[in-house]
């Protein structure tokens, strides 16, 4: 069992989704290695910094989790630390502020931060400009020297900026916070959505726990990979070897893969031909963005197995099964998402109504009260229902008195398919 294993194991015993732990460990090692250790892409150098979002109903617990990873970030104390209500441009001000180590007295230049939240919105003062720097300066590998930027007269000059994000939100905040242009414009395709609809077990927290988690402990493991520095070992070579035991013909020359290089190549060939073929309409961006989303978490996966910069086979098959799970909750997110107009967004709340019902049928009576918020008139329902009909995405029929709208069971398969991120 490896560390973040353990961590998740710490927590079975408490509501919060089992996932949001996972993902939250995941945060906590990538807010404290931050751009100390990479894997070289040829053109530029990929780093394990990632954007999570846990995203469920409120009262799902989603802040224990976020909790967790702050507490041992504090006591690995290499990062900067960003929570409470803030606006971009203070948090700009933070990380382009040097900090003295009380402890050594040691002066650290670097702009580096673990922005880590309960509620996103919340937590940051609203800005037009607010996802577009976050979605900026995820991009380390880009943003090589110094990044600097002007905003309401106050100028931003930031040394290698490289963040880390954890935070929270639930379906009625984010479709306030986020508009269009934050759907489309990337922050999205950058973000790790954890979507969660079900607590992982009840407990009212009276009785005390068998295994209380011990962060003290966990936190000392992190303190290890804080002082990890260099380029994990490459996934191909130009020479065979026992490491790189599989040759495959490239550019008119012979290359050699390790064994985790050929499960990340064979998969990415194919998952780029899949999208290709079945001419998937993403408009975040996520499926492009999908190669250095896996790559990142493979890193982040062999950090929590050992402190050696190397990622091997069983790793990064975890690291394609975890980020293909999210795929569908990107689409979760950002269905109804602010910027829709009000009969996409109603068209998307009757959708999800049918879909999420046992029988996945309700009556029009039923459907009017229900959405009694959302439509204009029951001629705009109506007509709504009757498009759906004609498409094949529902069924109406009479019984007695009482119509009834009914998805099919294809179709039920069809839309679940595509909320969990799969093809076809």
């Amino acid at each position: 069992m490896n560390w973040l294993d353990g961590l998740v194991k710490q927590h079975e015993e408490l509501e919060s989704p089992l996932s949001f732990w996972r993902w939250s460990g995941l945060a906590a090692i990538s807010a404290v290695v931050k751009d100390n250790v990479w894997l070289h892409r040829q053109i530029h150098n990929l780093y394990p910094n990632i954007y999570v979002m846990l995203h469920a109903e409120s009262g799902l617990k989603k802040g224990p989790p976020i909790s967790m990873a702050k507490q041992m970030v504090a006591k690995v104390n290499n990062t900067r630390i960003i929570s409470g209500r803030s606006s971009i441009q203070g948090i700009l001000k933070d990380m382009g502020t040097a900090k003295t180590d009380p402890k050594s007295g040691k002066i650290t230049g670097d702009s580096t931060a673990f922005i880590c939240s309960n509620e996103l919105t919340s937590s940051l003062v609203g800005d037009k400009v607010a996802a577009d720097i976050l979605t900026d300066l995820y991009d380390r590998s880009y943003n090589i020297g110094h990044w600097r930027s002007l905003l309401k007269m106050e100028s931003f000059d930031l040394k290698n900026p490289t963040i880390t994000m954890l935070v929270a939100t639930n379906e009625a905040h984010s479709e306030d916070f986020f508009g269009r242009k934050d759907v489309q414009g990337g922050y999205f395709a950058r973000t790790f959505i954890v979507y969660e609809s079900k607590r992982n077990k009840v407990n009212s927290l009276l009785a005390p726990l068998a295994n209380p988690p011990d962060y003290d402990t966990s936190s000392e493991y992190l303190k290890k990979l804080g002082g990890l520095k260099g380029r994990f070992t490459p996934l191909v070579a130009l020479e065979r070897s026992e490491d790189y035991p599989h040759g495959q013909s490239f550019n008119g020359r012979k290359i050699y893969f390790s064994s985790a290089g050929m499960v990340y190549e064979d998969w990415y060939n194919q998952f780029t031909k899949d999208n290709d073929e079945a001419e998937i309409r993403d408009e975040t961006g996520t499926l492009n963005r999908f190669g250095d989303s896996v790559l990142k978490v493979a890193m982040l996966l062999s950090l929590a197995d050992h402190t050696e910069l190397i990622i091997n086979e069983s790793q990064m098959n975890e690291a394609i099964g975890l980020c293909r799970n999210l795929i569908g909750n990107v689409r979760r997110a950002t269905l109804g998402t602010r910027g829709l107009s009000a009969s996409a967004d109603l068209k998307v709340k009757i959708l999800r109504e049918l879909l999420n019902r046992d029988d996945h049928k309700i009556s029009q009576d039923m459907l009017m009260k229900k959405l009694i918020m959302d439509y204009t008139s029951p001629a705009e329902l109506t007509e709504i229902m009757q498009s759906f009909e004609g498409s094949g995405m529902i069924t109406i029929r009479s019984i007695g008195n009482k119509v009834i709208f009914e998805m099919p069971i294809d179709k039920v398969n069809e839309l679940k398919r595509h909320f969990e991120g799969r093809i076809g």
